[in-house]
């Protein structure tokens, strides 16, 4: 009898497991889907037509991780590039990092993709920007680099008033198209597979 009942208890459990995963997938897919609509609501027509064009050459840049690499843009030529623009105290940031990293790991080695998600360090809200950046690092488990901009000087120059903004930059170092707004894996996909 026992045993039945150990039996019954671990398949409810194995059960519940699974209906939690469903569900949290449900709230993350809903949750990038609200901060798409909150943010598209919120913001200015005209901000969105302000940034670097498609066709363009990116200004190139060189920036520091938090453990002391300098990333340069001009590295990356040959390879497809997503150079995103965030702050961690940013809700669709936050909605997007998981769909980032989970393509980072899955599909961009494959499709010859770096991800450069660019901290606007200088924009982080309270004291000790770099120690939030780290924590934000740690709990959204990120492998891709994190550059800061500490001066802003580079969310200016590429005019990353609204965050997030992301530039997809082809295999040439030109910009394929702009993305203003948190994106979902699927969105990562569809851009990259039209890319040279």
């Amino acid at each position: 009898m026992n045993k039945k009942i150990f039996g019954l208890g671990l398949i409810i459990l194995l059960i519940g497991i699974v209906v939690i995963n469903i569900i949290q997938d449900v709230r993350e897919k809903n949750a990038v889907e609200a901060a798409k609509e909150k943010f598209l609501q919120s913001k200015n027509l005209e901000q969105l037509d302000e940034g670097l064009k498609d066709g363009e050459v990116p200004p190139d840049f060189e920036l520091e991780t938090l453990d002391g690499q300098f990333v340069k843009l001009s590295d990356y030529k040959g390879q497809k590039v997503i150079l995103n623009f965030w702050a961690s105290w940013c809700p669709p940031c936050k909605a997007e990092m998981p769909h980032m990293e989970n393509y980072y790991k899955a599909k961009a080695k494959q499709e010859n993709v770096e991800i450069l998600a660019i901290n606007l360090t200088s924009a982080e809200r309270g004291g000790n920007a770099r120690k939030k950046v780290q924590k934000f690092i740690e709990e959204y488990d990120l492998t891709f680099p994190v550059p800061l901009d500490e001066n802003g000087k580079l969310g200016k120059t590429y005019q990353a008033y609204t965050i997030p903004t992301t530039y997809m930059i082809d295999t040439n170092g030109m910009v394929h198209t702009r993305i203003i707004g948190p994106m979902d894996e699927e969105t990562i996909e569809k851009i990259v597979s039209e890319m040279k």
